[in-house]
């Protein structure tokens, strides 16, 4: 009986006890923590973007992709179009950064540049790699987004002997059986492009009527002139000069009148 007695005081006991901590409104307070990885970027390879394959030297191209990345778009820090002759990234290449110009979501950036193009020329592979600000390259990094030719760009100025702009080959009315030179004396084609060019020369005959003078009485440089094109001109660097002079021997027998033909000088790299 004294066991049983002693056992109901301590189940009255814990009661109460129990009441007061209820009652009281106690609590206890934990720290909580965890770890959010760094994951890295992803190229979205179908937004890619590019406004012309074939660009000249000097003119403008436009590059734009998206890149997204799960730990929030601003942890993209570094996207760039590398412009190679392979597959591969190395120093080498032509490499352009782009600039974060708009924000997609939560976690996309679009990324763009407008180039002017420069460098080696030839047909290139576009490949775009990206980095985050933990230095994770993207998942996809080196996608090859297609290629782009670069090709030098052609400038040419042709003037007459008083350095005005050539407009048309003329020469002074003259006797049959007289070789003259062109009212515009020695003609000059100054190269103001970015790379070397040639020059070929070649014409029509000139016709009055029923009546013709052929394109082989006119010389360029003593050289009779032919319909198809001839090389007058290799080489002409950027900046420089090269002169030349046209001559027309009026053919004996040739009525009067005013004979009309045509000169073509093609300019090539």
């Amino acid at each position: 009986m004294k066991n049983t007695k002693i056992c109901i005081s301590l189940v009255v006991i814990s009661c109460i006890l129990l009441t007061s901590l209820i009652a009281g409104g106690a609590e206890s307070e934990y720290g909580s923590e965890c770890g959010i990885s760094n994951v890295a970027p992803l190229i979205e390879e179908p937004s890619f973007f590019l406004s012309n394959t074939t660009v000249c030297m000097g003119e403008s191209v436009e590059f734009a992709i998206d890149v997204s990345d799960d730990n929030g778009a601003a942890d993209v820090s570094l996207v760039t179009v590398v412009l190679s002759d392979d597959d591969s990234v190395s120093d080498d290449d032509i490499s352009i950064p782009l600039d974060r110009t708009a924000d997609v979501d939560a976690t996309t950036s679009t990324f763009g540049k407008v180039w002017p193009a420069e460098g080696e020329m030839g047909t290139k592979n576009i490949l775009i790699t990206a980095k985050d600000s933990g230095g994770l390259s993207a998942s996809n990094n080196v996608f090859n987004a297609g290629t782009i030719e670069l090709n030098p760009m052609i400038g040419f100025e042709v003037t007459d002997g008083t350095g005005s702009g050539l407009i048309t080959i003329s020469f002074p009315a003259s006797p049959p059986g007289t070789i003259v030179p062109s009212n515009q004396n020695s003609i000059q084609i100054t190269n103001i492009g970015g790379t070397a060019i040639k020059v070929s020369i070649h014409g029509t005959d000139m016709i009055s009527g029923t009546e013709t003078i052929p394109i082989s009485n006119m010389k360029v440089d003593e050289t009779p002139m032919t319909s198809t094109p001839q090389l007058i001109a290799n080489d002409i660097e950027p900046g420089a000069s090269s002169s030349h002079n046209i001559f027309l021997d009026y053919p004996v027998g040739m009525p009067a009148g005013t004979y009309q033909g045509t000169v073509i000088l093609e300019i090539t790299t």
